[in-house]
């Protein structure tokens, strides 16, 4: 689409006040992003546009069509879409996101304690040996674990990252494996035969945490940027009732202290996408960091 500014008008639309500085953006919490968002876009929309949106009734598209965008927010912006999102994913570097990481431990208190931690393969290895070492449904392996952990060609693939989402709720439906079994790292050594005694260890956790967003990369920043928007135009047209689920990964390379850490819970029920999402019920959903 071509806009009727000039790009020293462009210039002077950039704005000098950041209104999401100190915002909390929790995707399933539109409370926390709707407003702010069209309030920090009204400077950008042409005369009266604003208000014809807001009238147009709903609309027939699906939550993450990109037309939400193109055709219906676009026409009505004195900048060009692509402008929108890098300037929001710019004035975001000084929001916070409600994020999500989802594990298996026997209490969650280790994040209250001590963070999250990169991923760190020496520390996973020893892990694998001490799993080894504690389970008898595992003692068959303990002749040849150290074969199989010099062997094991992944085990650099996660080296200094660390993965957290914008939305627990595909880890409850459709990536459920992380509570179920714990590390993917470990869970893909030991292999499927230790399934069901990764499932004995632990209690299914999800830890939520409030990570600025400035952790994130530009990049990343700008595509969440987009969900946003295009979430909000759907929001204003059509009133929905549901939250659609976002599926939306942020890679950090960096250690999450434990300040950062807001809260846990167990879920009731996860879904397994190595057995075709057949539903495990949680057997136990307290911890000592519950009290």
């Amino acid at each position: 689409m071509t806009v009727d500014s000039s790009p020293s008008d462009i210039d002077q639309l950039h704005p000098a006040h950041n209104p999401w500085r100190g915002k909390l953006v929790h995707w399933k919490d539109r409370s926390t992003w709707f407003e702010p968002l069209g309030e920090w876009l009204q400077p950008y929309f042409r005369k009266g546009a604003f208000a014809r949106l807001g009238r147009m009734g709903e609309q027939d598209l699906c939550w993450d069509d990109s037309d939400w965008l193109d055709i219906i927010l676009a026409p009505r912006l004195k900048i060009e879409i692509d402008t929108a999102i890098e300037w929001l994913a710019d004035a975001l570097d000084a929001a916070t996101l409600r994020a999500f990481h989802g594990c298996r431990v026997a209490d969650a208190g280790v994040f209250l304690r001590n963070g999250i931690r990169l991923n760190d393969p020496t520390w996973l290895e020893a892990e694998v040996r001490r799993i080894v070492a504690e389970e008898d449904d595992l003692a068959w392996l303990r002749p040849a674990i150290e074969q199989e952990i010099a062997r094991f060609d992944a085990r650099e693939r996660d080296t200094g990252r660390l993965y957290v989402c914008a939305d627990d709720q595909p880890q409850l439906d459709r990536i459920g494996h992380y509570m179920l079994y714990g590390s993917e790292w470990v869970t893909a050594l030991l292999g499927f035969s230790a399934h069901s005694t990764l499932r004995r260890r632990g209690v299914p956790t999800m830890v939520e945490l409030d990570l600025p967003f400035r952790l994130a990369t530009p990049g990343t920043r700008r595509e969440f940027a987009r969900k946003l928007l295009q979430e909000w135009v759907r929001v204003l047209a059509n009133s929905p009732t549901f939250v659609p689920k976002l599926d939306f990964t942020v890679i950090l390379r960096t250690d999450v202290p434990a300040h950062m850490i807001v809260g846990h819970y167990h879920p009731e029920a996860l879904k397994d996408p190595f057995r075709q999402y057949v539903t495990y019920k949680t057997q136990t959903r307290t911890c000592p960091a519950c009290a």
